[in-house]
């Protein structure tokens, strides 16, 4: 179970860094009452309770029962839909939020100029770690050819938490050096709401790729990643049954459970079953030496 073990360790890692982004994050917020931080703050706590659920799932999806004899590793591709549709909502929620407050300075002259004092600091800090925890995350899935659907998820999410706090940096930065009474002072009260909604607008490709790819591993979709099928091909043409011709191949993948079809055209009177079985075991046993966790089905038709 090297994989898992490597899925586990990366997850544990980010459940740690994030508790310390978390408090951090409500320290300064509750300084400056800035809702773009609140934003930050609250993708670093659904990252970390979704590490929690995460390493839990990562142990269970690969326990075979009676009811369950090839494991449940739907669970993986189901917890990165969740994230993600989650992820979506607060992104929209925070928009909104910041919104009502730009809506009630421009109408009503109701807001509260913005304090900048801590935020930059803070936000160079978590942009660094965040980044960091991303190449750590990206690095540990490499290791297993991308295999695993919750290091991807959380990945995502951490980059979404970065960029985030990159905005805010940066923008915080151009309104600590804005001049006062000048026609551009609104931004001190409504700038809240253009970061948050320019981060929201570019944040939204990570957590709708995420959507995207756990759904097409859910309805049963073929696995797209080049190298991935590159790889399984050149094994497949190298563990030919008797009698048979290569046709293609197809890779299914399930959370960290791949299922290989090898496509076969029989061109002799008789094929072999017990080197037809040989040759399964000999092809499987060598994707699962990377791939971890591999069924290899041949295909006649």
């Amino acid at each position: 179970m090297q994989h898992k073990q490597i899925e586990r360790r990366a997850l544990t890692v980010g459940i740690i860094v994030n508790i310390v982004m978390v408090v951090s994050g409500f320290i300064v917020f509750f300084m400056t009452g800035l809702k773009a931080l609140f934003l930050d703050a609250s993708f670093t706590v659904i990252s970390v309770i979704s590490g929690l659920v995460a390493t839990i799932l990562s142990r269970q999806s690969v326990r075979t029962t009676e009811r369950y004899p090839n494991g449940m590793f739907a669970l993986e591709p189901m917890y990165a839909l969740a994230k993600a549709i989650f992820t979506l909502a607060l992104l929209t929620f925070a928009v909104v939020d910041a919104a009502q407050a730009a809506w009630d300075y421009v109408m009503f002259g109701i807001g509260e100029r913005m304090t900048l004092g801590p935020v930059v600091i803070y936000e160079i800090a978590m942009v660094a770690i965040s980044f960091g925890l991303v190449a750590y995350y990206r690095r540990s899935n490499h290791t297993m050819h991308n295999a695993s659907t919750m290091l991807t998820a959380e990945a995502n999410g951490t980059l979404v938490d970065g960029m985030i706090s990159a905005g805010i940096g940066a923008v915080a930065v151009a309104l600590m050096f804005l001049p006062a009474d000048t026609p551009l002072d609104f931004l001190n009260y409504t700038g809240d709401f253009f970061i948050t909604t320019a981060i929201a607008l570019i944040a939204l490709k990570e957590p709708l790729g995420v959507l995207r790819d756990a759904f097409i591993e859910l309805v049963g979709g073929v696995h797209e990643d080049d190298d991935t099928n590159q790889f399984v091909e050149s094994a497949a043409q190298r563990h030919l049954p008797d009698g048979t011709e290569y046709d293609h191949v197809l890779v299914f993948k399930t959370g960290m459970n791949f299922t290989v079809d090898v496509y076969l055209t029989g061109v002799a009177e008789t094929i072999n079953v017990d080197n037809l079985i040989a040759c399964k075991r000999a092809l499987e046993n060598e994707l699962k030496r990377t791939l971890h966790i591999v069924d290899v089905d041949f295909v006649f038709d």
